[in-house]
């Protein structure tokens, strides 16, 4: 690991374009909204259950199928809780089974969420060691603690493709992002009480390179997970985590869009704060959002489900006044 290395995340496909969005109107976003209803509900996924839930249409099967999905999630896990012995697949089948209505108390999410905690502060995680240059940017042990480990560095987890499509490539900010997951899975699974976990989120806040919009040391991407995470923290960090989100809000430009940043990473994160001023900058989003929308409600060549699910999402916040 070269410790000099800035944490960049690589443009990809889904940096939004620049230039004024193509469509606008309450008209356009029914039509957007509804393509986007309609391509994930004959899905028997999860993306596809919480569309059909989000339109208030739920299919008649989809308690027997919500019911199969989390048997799936917990039948793919090992005895000690991990699925594949890995962090992300395991944060990620924990994030699936809350969406899919299981309690943080659930076996399934006990297990899960057990096994990531078993990840914090292990040799691996970002921040660890300190070179004199990381201490002075803040970036070391002395600073940094709670984040999450992926394993050794010698198993590189470089590149992380997120559920959203964001992909990046480079090791550290792999790592970085990986602790981010993590922990805004373990605060959504009411572990907040944790000393480590509570140590993770301070160590976000008061990363000022992170939150200062400079791509000098950090890309947007890393900003957003970051902010994802800390929005769920609790009471204690709420302003704290507000004002942080809110010099990412005064970077939206004028299309809706962040620089450099991938779209639909930003608007998932977003979306674990309710603040009105989120909801202002998602629905400055939406009509840059209908205009990438393609004439099968999808968002990619591939149909991802999670783009669309979160496409909808927004959607359905822009409708309410």
């Amino acid at each position: 690991m070269d410790s000099s290395d800035d944490l960049q995340v690589q443009p990809n496909q889904w940096t939004a374009p620049q230039g004024p969005a193509l469509v606008d109107g309450a008209a356009d976003l029914t039509g957007a909204r509804d393509r986007a209803a309609a391509f994930l509900q004959e899905r028997t996924t999860r993306p596809g259950v919480m569309g059909r839930r989000l339109m208030g249409h739920p299919s008649p099967g989809d308690l027997q199928l919500t019911d199969h999905l989390i048997r799936e999630g917990r039948r793919r896990t090992r005895i000690d809780g991990s699925k594949d012995g890995a962090l992300f697949p395991t944060a990620w089948t924990t994030w699936e089974l809350l969406d899919l209505g299981c309690p943080p108390d659930h076996a399934a999410v006990v297990r899960t969420v057990g096994y990531v905690l078993t990840r914090q502060d292990r040799p691996g995680r970002y921040g660890e060691g300190c070179t004199p240059e990381r201490h002075e940017r803040k970036r070391c042990r002395h600073f940094l603690q709670g984040f999450f480990s992926p394993g050794s560095w010698e198993d590189e987890i470089a590149p992380l493709q997120l559920p959203s499509g964001l992909v990046i490539s480079d090791e550290e900010a792999a790592r970085f992002a990986l602790s981010c997951v993590a922990l805004r899975v373990v605060l959504r699974a009411r572990q907040d009480g944790r000393t480590a976990v509570c140590r993770h989120v301070e160590s976000l806040l008061g990363m000022d390179e992170l939150w200062e919009g400079s791509p000098t040391w950090w890309s947007l991407d890393l900003s957003f997970l970051a902010a994802g995470a800390v929005a769920l923290a609790p009471l204690q960090f709420r302003a704290q985590a507000d004002e942080r989100m809110r010099r990412l809000l005064d970077q939206q430009l004028p299309d809706g869009s962040w620089q450099d940043a991938h779209f639909f990473n930003a608007l998932d994160m977003l979306m674990s704060s309710s603040t009105p001023e989120v909801r202002g900058a998602i629905k400055r989003a939406v009509p840059l959002l209908m205009s990438l929308q393609q004439d099968s409600g999808a968002f990619d060549e591939s149909g991802n489900e999670e783009m669309v699910l979160i496409a909808l999402r927004a959607f359905r916040i822009a409708e309410k006044p």
